[in-house]
C-alpha cells in the first residue's frame, strides 16, 4: 500500500477555462435547483389542491343535483301511484264503462298535463301494463321498441326502481334522461307501473354544466353494487364494469385521477380527470420555470465568456509564449494588456526569455568546446607508437617461429590501427573502404567464421573527403548484433546530387529492437565500451553531430529477424578536421 501511494500518478490537471465554466455553471445551477425544488413542491401542492378541490366541488354539485332530480321523480311518482289522486282515478278508469272511461281519460290526462306544467324538469310519463305490454296516458310519443327491463338500474327498492342516465323513450328526444319506474299496486292488478323520466337534456346539463376542466372531465354513475351504469367514456370505463371498493381512489387504466362521492341511497357518482389535464397548471408553471432557468444559464455562459476574455485569454497567450521558449523559437510578438497585472507579467517574462536564450547560447558554445576536447581525448587515449612497435615485435617473432596465421593477423591489425589512429586529418572515402577491407579480414581471422561484405561506391565519390574512422564502427555494429555464419553486409556510397553523399550499411542479421537502438546510442551506456577496437556508433554519431550539425543525418532502421540498416547523409565539402 505504501509503495502504491509513493508511485501513484498525480491527478490530471484541468484547464482554467474548463474550471471557470464548471464553477459558473454550478454557481448558476445550484440556486436554480434549490429554488426550483422548493417552488416545485410548494406550487405542486397548491395547484394539486386547487385541481382536487375543483374536481370534488364538481362531483358534489353533480351528486346534489342528481339526488334532487331523483327526489322530484319520486315525489311525482307518488302522485301517480295508487295512494295518489291520479292513481285512484286510474283504478276507476280500468273498471268503468265506455262513457265513464271517456270522462276519466280526459280527467287523467288533464291531471298529467297539470303535473308536467308544474314540474318543467319532467318529460315523458305514462302508465305501463306489463302483462299486456300496454302504455296508457303518455304525454309524449313512446318508442315502439321500448324495453323497460333493459334500462340501466341505478338502485332498486321494493316498489321503486331508479334508472341511471339512458336514452329517452321519446323517439323525437334522443337525449340522456333519468327515470323512475314505480309499481302502482292496484287492488285488481299487480302488473301496473308508472314511468317518469326527466325532460330534455336535464341529465346532460347536470353532468356538463359543472365541468371545470374544459370538457375533459369524465363522469361515471355506479349502482349500489359498484357496477357502472353510466359512462361518458365507454372505451376506458365501459358500462357494466364493476369498480371495486378498493379501486375508488385509483385509476385502473393509469391515465386518470379518480374522485367519488356516495349518495344517501348507496349509489355513487365518480369523476375521472385525465392526468394531463389535472396537472396542466403544474406543467405550465414548470415550462415557465424552465424558460427562466435557460435564460439564467445563457446569462451565466455569457459571464463566463467575459471572464475568459478578461482572464483566460491573456493566460493562454502567456502559455503560447512559454511553449515557444521550449521549442527554441526566438521570434516573439510584443504582448500588451490593459490589465496592469498581466502587463507586468508580460514585461518580466520578456526579460526572462532574453536571459534564457543568452544562457542557451553560452551552453551551446561550451558544449561544442567540450565535444571537441572529448573527441581529441578519445583519439589520443592510446599511444600509437607503443602499439605499432609492440605489434611489429609480435609479427617478427611469429614469422621467426613459422606462425604464418599469427603473422598475417598481426600485420592486418597493424594496418587497421595505423589508419584508425592516424593524425593526418580527414580521409577520403576510398581510404575508408580500404581500411574497412582490412578490418573485415581481421575479424574473419579473429572469430573464424565466414561473412561476406559487398561494397559499392560511385567512382565520383571515392575522392570525397569524410571524417576518419566512420565505416568501421557501422560494420562492427552488424557483427555485434546478430550477424551469423554466411551473413552478408552491404556497403554503398552514393552521391546525392552535388550537395550530399549517402553512406548506407545494411546487414541481414537478427536485427535490434527500438529499445536496443536507444540504449546503443545513449551516452551513458556501457555498450560503446564493448565494441571491438573502435569507439563504436557513439563516436560516429558524435563526430557527425559535432562536425556537420543539422546539415548531416544519422538514422538506424532495424527489424527483428530481418536485419539492420544504418544511413549516413553527409554534406559534401563540409569536412574540416
Amino acid at each position: 500500500m505504501t509503495t502504491w501511494k509513493k508511485f501513484a500518478l498525480p491527478p490530471k490537471p484541468h484547464s482554467l477555462k474548463s474550471r471557470l465554466i464548471i464553477i459558473l455553471f454550478i454557481s448558476s445551477l445550484a440556486p436554480l435547483i434549490l429554488i426550483g425544488s422548493i417552488s416545485y413542491f410548494s406550487m405542486y401542492a397548491i395547484l394539486q389542491n386547487k385541481a382536487e378541490g375543483g374536481a370534488l366541488s364538481n362531483l358534489h354539485q353533480v351528486r346534489i343535483m342528481l339526488e334532487d332530480t331523483i327526489g322530484q321523480l319520486n315525489h311525482t311518482s307518488q302522485q301517480l301511484a295508487f295512494d295518489g289522486r291520479v292513481g285512484k282515478s286510474l283504478e276507476t278508469y280500468l273498471s268503468a264503462d265506455i262513457y265513464e272511461k271517456k270522462r276519466l281519460n280526459d280527467e287523467i290526462r288533464s291531471e298529467l298535463g297539470l303535473i308536467h306544467f308544474t314540474n318543467p324538469t319532467l318529460g315523458l310519463m305514462f302508465y305501463y301494463f306489463e302483462n299486456d305490454n300496454q302504455v296508457l296516458f303518455e304525454n309524449f310519443s313512446v318508442n315502439d321498441k321500448h324495453d323497460l327491463k333493459n334500462l340501466p338500474v341505478l338502485i332498486k327498492f321494493d316498489k321503486l326502481t331508479y334508472m341511471g342516465p339512458h336514452l329517452s323513450l321519446n323517439p323525437i328526444d334522443g337525449n340522456q334522461v333519468l327515470s323512475i319506474l314505480r309499481k302502482v299496486e292496484l287492488p285488481d292488478r299487480d302488473d301496473v307501473y308508472v314511468y317518469i323520466e326527466t325532460n330534455f337534456k336535464l341529465a346532460e346539463s347536470i353532468l356538463k354544466d359543472n365541468d371545470q376542466f374544459g370538457g375533459n372531465l369524465v363522469h361515471l354513475i355506479l349502482d349500489n353494487y359498484g357496477k357502472i351504469v353510466y359512462s361518458e367514456n365507454s372505451e376506458d370505463f365501459p358500462v357494466g364494469m364493476v369498480y371495486a371498493a378498493d379501486d375508488s381512489n385509483k385509476d385502473i387504466t393509469g391515465k386518470y385521477r379518480m374522485f367519488e362521492e356516495a349518495s344517501n341511497q348507496t349509489w355513487k357518482v365518480m369523476s375521472a380527470v385525465p392526468n394531463s389535464v389535472y396537472n396542466l397548471e403544474v406543467y405550465r408553471w414548470m415550462k415557465q420555470f424552465v424558460f427562466f432557468a435557460i435564460l439564467t444559464l445563457i446569462a451565466s455562459f455569457f459571464i463566463a465568456w467575459l471572464i475568459w476574455r478578461t482572464v483566460y485569454r491573456p493566460l493562454n497567450l502567456l502559455s503560447t509564449d512559454i511553449r515557444n521558449v521550449k521549442s527554441n523559437n526566438e521570434v516573439f510578438p510584443r504582448r500588451q494588456s490593459q490589465i496592469s497585472e498581466f502587463s507586468m507579467i508580460y514585461r518580466e517574462f520578456a526579460e526572462m526569455r532574453s536571459r534564457i536564450f543568452e544562457l542557451i547560447s553560452e551552453v551551446e558554445q561550451k558544449e561544442q568546446s567540450k565535444a571537441f576536447l572529448e573527441v581529441e581525448k578519445l583519439m589520443t587515449q592510446i599511444n600509437p607508437h607503443f602499439i605499432h612497435n609492440t605489434l611489429d615485435t609480435i609479427r617478427w617473432l611469429a614469422r621467426a617461429n613459422g606462425q604464418k596465421d599469427i603473422d598475417r593477423l598481426v600485420s592486418t591489425l597493424n594496418k587497421v590501427l595505423y589508419y584508425n589512429l592516424g593524425k593526418g586529418g580527414p580521409a577520403r572515402i576510398k581510404d575508408e573502404i580500404e581500411a574497412l577491407k582490412n578490418y573485415v579480414e581481421l575479424q574473419g581471422i579473429r572469430y573464424n567464421f565466414h561473412f561476406d561484405v559487398k561494397i559499392h561506391a560511385d567512382s565520383e565519390a571515392l575522392e570525397l573527403a569524410v571524417p576518419r574512422f566512420i565505416l568501421q564502427p557501422l560494420v562492427e555494429n552488424a557483427l555485434y548484433h546478430g550477424l551469423g555464419d554466411n551473413g552478408v553486409i552491404e556497403v554503398s556510397v552514393i552521391e546525392d546530387g552535388f550537395s550530399h553523399v549517402i553512406i548506407e550499411v545494411k546487414d541481414n542479421g537478427d536485427g535490434m529492437t527500438e529499445e536496443d537502438i536507444t540504449q546503443l546510442m545513449s551516452e551513458n551506456t556501457i555498450e560503446k565500451k564493448k565494441v571491438g577496437m573502435g569507439i563504436g556508433l557513439q563516436y560516429v554519431y558524435r563526430m557527425v553531430k559535432f562536425q556537420f550539425g543539422p546539415a548531416a543525418s544519422f538514422h538506424i532502421e532495424s527489424t527483428i529477424g530481418a536485419g539492420t540498416t544504418i544511413v549516413l547523409r553527409l554534406p559534401i565539402g563540409g569536412v574540416g578536421l
